[in-house]
This record gives structure tokens, C-alpha cells and sequence, in this order.
């Protein structure tokens, strides 16, 4: 880097006021810096007497981070489907979670079965291509969950390899988002062991169900490559549905509904094949993948618990301008590359930036002074570099630049995570080395 001779040269060239012969020794030093991004320094904003400096090439390294603890129990959700995404590789998701009794189980000693019918209620959140046939299957799970548990992406349980719905619903289907209602008829012998615990009288409560149900678990069909739909377990009209009859009465259904949103645990299961692909080298949790290596793309996503990894590893250097500095604005902005996102494909709406450990730990959460956490918003608007209109996110960075210049904070980088938590949301951001839709640091300071 650069030798103390040159830092104390450009020192005394800044007292002396002769701040630009001082800026061009240091630029000349810093030639040998590094060959990607080197210290550029315009002249003042307004005159010399300023001492405002616009500093536009310091070097940032980019890279991909997998962090694979992303938890899927916490919220309401349930994710089912597979799909080939040509930069993260095949995603397949599955669904485990118990049911619920849903109120006093009492039937008629006569009632008749008539079906078992699992009701799911998918919202209009797809990701992937929802113009291919896809199978939904359901499974006995053999493992009960455990309410005071929590299950993770990469949690697992065993279930039965066998089909419940087998030869009955599992014709393949396109789940386009308008697709809002799906019944899938499950297997008369589960059907018919429910109705007979429940006239035996042994369902009167959740744990005497889960017990002889340990759950359900949703699984894309083996050779699906099409979307992954979400449903959500407390949407009105999502049960486990068993239907009887009285026989002095056929015509007349009666249905008990076993609940999916009062049935205790769940979780989804989300993993990504990535052979073939740019991220194969991605295999141990917490590694980092230079973008250098993943055609000057970075990728994040919120399920696979991809997170963009950003350091300045230069910022310390700006101290031979001053011993004294103020960072007045540092801003980050990173351009979504074009074409990778679609309808289907869709971005999160923000991020969030955490401090880096430096073994790319996720620390604390990066906010102002109002708030632990600030989101950093997809927006739209016309390009530096291209001049057209180009998707991107901005992050002003000014807090944490200070902090380390003032060697309050070590400089181990900012880490960057979809602020829509486990959702397969994605984005593809440029690296620096792109000759367009690069990443982009602008930072002013003021010495003193």
C-alpha cells in the first residue's frame, strides 16, 4: 500500500494548502494499490478553502455469501414446487406440518365415510415458470414435530414414501397465480382410521391426534421443473377435510375439518442443487464467493439464505488527507444486471445491511438513529453508466464509513439480506468489474 514517506509528503502538502500537488503524489502512490479500483479524488465541490473532497474509485470487494440457518417455522407459510433457476440451480421446496382437531370430534355412531380431502388456499406468490405442469404429492410424516422447536431451510423429517393422494389428484397441473383453490382427494384408509378414532373417542384433543397423525408433508413430484407456490396455513377454507354421511340421510355431507392454522408445528424445507452453475463452488455455509469468480454477478436470495457480502478495504487510507476527516455522504449503488429479473423471478422490495463478522457472520442489523434496521429500497431510474432505465438499490453507507476512519468499528464489511426473510425472493446484482450496471461508491468528506 502506501509507503509513510508518500502519506507524509501528501500531509504536508495538504497544511501547506497545496492540497492538489499533495492529491496527485497520493494518486501516483496508489497507482500500485490495487488493479481493480484505485483512489481517485476530484477536485474541491466549491474551492480549495473548502476542503471538500468527492472520492469515486475506491476499490469495493463484492462477493456471495450462503448463510444456511434461514428459519421457515416462525411464520404461516408453506412453500411446495421445484424449479431450475439457471444462476442458483434447482430449487426444491416441501412443506411438513401437523393438524389440528379443530374443536370436539364426536361423530354419530353410524355415519358413513365417504373422502379425505386435503384443501390448500395458495396466494398469488409464484416464483419460477408457472406455465409447466407441475404434481402436488402428499405424504404420512413418520417424525412429530416439536412445538418448542425451531426448523430451519435445511431441516428435515422422515415421512412415508408412499403418495396419499396416489391415482386420485395427482394429474399434473399449471399453478398459474389465478389458480387460488386446490383439492387434493387423499387415501380412503387414512380417511377411514380418522373416523374411527373419532368413534372410538380417542380424538378428543390435538395430542391424541397427533399422536395417530403425526402430520402431513407436500412434495413436488420427481421430475417437476416449474414454479414453487406458496399457501398459507391460516387462510380461511384451508383444512383437512373428512367427509361422512348419515345413511337415513346420503344426500346430505357432513364434513369435520381437521385445521391446518391450530395444528402446532411447521416448516418448509428449501434446497438448491447448483451443479453447473456459477455457485457450485458454494458448499460450506458462511464461504464467501468473489464475484471475480461468478461473472462480476452477485446473488442474493432470501430463502437459500444468499446474502451480498461488501468491504472497503481501503476506507483507512483516506486519513492521509487529514488526521481529521468527516464523511459527509458515502453512498453504495447497486444495479439489478438486466434481464435476470421477471414477474416470476421477482427481487425483494428491499434489503437490509448487517455488519460483517469476519468470518461473514451476520451481526447487528445497520439503521440511523431512529431505527435498528433500515431498509433499502428497489427503485428505478436512469443509469450512470448506461443512461437507461435500470432497476437498483442505494445504500448509504456514511455511518459505517465514519465508524471505521475513526477506528470505532473494525472494517470487516457489510453484509446485505433480503429484507422479505425466508421468502425465494432473488435479485442479481453487478459486481465493480462490469462494464455496465456496476456497482457504484460515491464519498464525500470534508478535512478539518
Amino acid at each position: 500500500m502506501w509507503t509513510k514517506a508518500w502519506a507524509t509528503r501528501a500531509a504536508r502538502g495538504l497544511r501547506a494548502g497545496h492540497w492538489l500537488l499533495g492529491l496527485l503524489g497520493l494518486l501516483w502512490a496508489c497507482a500500485g494499490c490495487d488493479p481493480v479500483g484505485n483512489i481517485t479524488v476530484d477536485a474541491p465541490a466549491t474551492d480549495s478553502a473548502t476542503k471538500a473532497y468527492y472520492v469515486d474509485t475506491l476499490t469495493v470487494r463484492v462477493a456471495t455469501v450462503w448463510h444456511d440457518s434461514v428459519l421457515t417455522s416462525g411464520g404461516d407459510n408453506l412453500l411446495v414446487g421445484r424449479y431450475h433457476d439457471p444462476r442458483l440451480g434447482t430449487l426444491t421446496a416441501r412443506s411438513y406440518f401437523q393438524v389440528g382437531l379443530g374443536g370436539l370430534y364426536s361423530p354419530a355412531p353410524d355415519e358413513v365415510y365417504d373422502s379425505l380431502v386435503l384443501v390448500l388456499k395458495p396466494d398469488g406468490y409464484r416464483y419460477g415458470d408457472t406455465t409447466q405442469l407441475q404434481n402436488l404429492e402428499v405424504h404420512r410424516l413418520r417424525d412429530a414435530l416439536v412445538a418448542t422447536k425451531n426448523y430451519y431451510a435445511f431441516s428435515q423429517l422422515a415421512y412415508d414414501a408412499a403418495v396419499l393422494n396416489q391415482g386420485r389428484s395427482t394429474r399434473a397441473l399449471a399453478v398459474r397465480p389465478s389458480v387460488r383453490n386446490l383439492r387434493l382427494r387423499l387415501a380412503d384408509a387414512l380417511g377411514r382410521e380418522l373416523l374411527s378414532a373419532g368413534l372410538a373417542g380417542s380424538l378428543t384433543t390435538d395430542a391424541e391426534l397427533n399422536s395417530r397423525l403425526a402430520g402431513l408433508v407436500l412434495t413436488p413430484g420427481a421430475a417437476d421443473d416449474a414454479a414453487l407456490l406458496r399457501t398459507q396455513r391460516s387462510t380461511e377454507g384451508g383444512a383437512l377435510n373428512l367427509y361422512t354421511h348419515s345413511p337415513t340421510d346420503p344426500a346430505t355431507v357432513i364434513t369435520k375439518a381437521f385445521t391446518l392454522a391450530s395444528g402446532g408445528q411447521h416448516f418448509y424445507q428449501v434446497t438448491s442443487d447448483r451443479t453447473g452453475t456459477l455457485l457450485a463452488p458454494l458448499t460450506t455455509s458462511l464461504q464467501a464467493l468473489a464475484v471475480a469468480r461468478t461473472a462480476q454477478e452477485a446473488y442474493l436470495d432470501g430463502v437459500l439464505g444468499l446474502q451480498v457480502k461488501l468491504e472497503i478495504p481501503y476506507l483507512n487510507d483516506l486519513r492521509s488527507f487529514s488526521s481529521r476527516l468527516t464523511i459527509v455522504q458515502a453512498n453504495l449503488t447497486l444495479e439489478v444486471v438486466p434481464g435476470s429479473a421477471t414477474r416470476y423471478l421477482a427481487p425483494p422490495g428491499s434489503l437490509v445491511a448487517y455488519l460483517s463478522g469476519r468470518g461473514n457472520q451476520q451481526g447487528a442489523a445497520i439503521g440511523n438513529s431512529t431505527t435498528s434496521a433500515l431498509a433499502i429500497p428497489y427503485q428505478s431510474g436512469i443509469s450512470n453508466v448506461t443512461g437507461l432505465e435500470t432497476a437498483s438499490y442505494t445504500f448509504g453507507a456514511t455511518n459505517y464509513c465514519q465508524a471505521v476512519v475513526d477506528h470505532t468499528l473494525d472494517n470487516n464489511g457489510i453484509l446485505l439480506a433480503a429484507g422479505t426473510g425466508a421468502s425465494p425472493e432473488r435479485v442479481v446484482l453487478g459486481g465493480p468489474g462490469r462494464s455496465e450496471n456496476r456497482l457504484k461508491l460515491g464519498l464525500y468528506f470534508l478535512t478539518h
